[in-house]
């Protein structure tokens, strides 16, 4: 195992136990750490993420006046501070399986059972300093793989290689402000996986929306798939700006003008409009792949479809 010197290691405990805060300040105390902050404060935890004030992060999962499995997802998502990379410890006492999924699902590095033991915080957070699980992207989720292999009938998503705190302050010995063009790179790259991830869930939605409608009629309630719809296509437009598939933002534009069309009158819509979802969804995701000069061809298949639609 590689020498660790916790020392430079900008730890963050939120607990709303004072006790529990205590114990786990001097546990790690004792293994090295020193720059130790702890709080039963939401709103401050909050603020220190959006500082870029934290390496690691352990919480607890019933933290009051806050949720959270939200201000996971929003570190990992990158919808708070400069750095989705935190390493996050979650703490939780008696836990039901819901409640440990949830965990999970945010985007945590781990999960400890309270009450923890001096043995337990310092094998993970010892294990952390040595390796990391690589990085996912799906469609709702950004975080450590979930799964030990890959399961066959499924869409295999390329595992990515991120930057881990807790090892470059306290094995590399750099300062994160040092890295902080690295973990920029990482972002970025994990936002163009987003932006791809989303363009397969719009090809999803318009593919269950289709079979709803009959000789141009609805033949149920298609309201919500057609608001998931334009929700998607509204994210990864978000999503776009600042990336190297900026260019794809016409096509977006284009395709939430037609699914206003159509919800302008959802039950019997325009079937030129309706039509049109398949093609402007499949042109997404060839305009993500293009080759050449994308701006080129994703202006021309949306004057395409503008031409189309008259």
């Amino acid at each position: 195992m590689s020498d660790i010197d916790f020392s430079n290691t900008r730890l963050l405990i939120a607990d709303s136990g004072k006790q529990n805060r205590t114990e786990i300040r001097n546990i790690l105390f004792h293994e090295g750490f020193r720059d130790i902050t702890d709080s039963d404060n939401y709103e401050f935890v909050r603020e220190q993420v959006a500082e870029n004030n934290v390496d690691l992060l352990i919480v607890d999962y019933e933290f009051p006046k806050g949720d959270v499995c939200k201000l996971i997802k929003e570190i990992r998502h990158d919808d708070i501070g400069n750095n989705p990379f935190v390493v996050i410890i979650a703490l939780a006492f008696d836990p039901e399986k819901e409640d440990i999924m949830r965990i999970i699902d945010s985007g945590s590095d781990d999960v400890l059972l309270k009450p923890i033991s001096a043995g337990s915080v310092v094998k993970r957070i010892k294990f952390f300093a040595n390796e990391r699980k690589k990085f996912v992207v799906t469609s709702d989720y950004i975080g450590p793989t979930r799964r030990s292999s890959h399961r066959p009938g499924t869409v295999e998503i390329p595992e990515i290689d991120v930057p881990n705190p807790v090892r470059i302050t306290a094995v590399d010995g750099k300062e994160m402000s040092n890295v902080q063009d690295e973990v920029q790179h990482h972002s970025n790259v994990l936002n163009e996986q987003k932006v791809e991830r989303q363009a397969h869930q719009i090809i999803y939605l318009v593919e269950r929306i289709m079979p709803l409608y009959f000789d141009g009629n609805a033949v149920m309630d298609v309201t919500e798939d057609l608001d998931d719809l334009k929700a998607a296509t509204g994210h990864i437009n978000l999503l776009l700006k600042d990336t190297k598939y900026e260019y794809v933002g016409e096509l977006c534009e284009t395709l939430m003008t037609i699914v206003d069309m159509i919800c302008l009158s959802p039950n019997e819509p325009d079937s030129q409009s309706l039509k049109l979802l398949p093609e402007l969804s499949q042109s997404i995701v060839a305009a993500l792949q293009a080759s050449g000069d994308e701006s080129d061809i994703a202006h021309m298949i949306s004057d395409s479809v503008q031409r189309q639609k008259h």
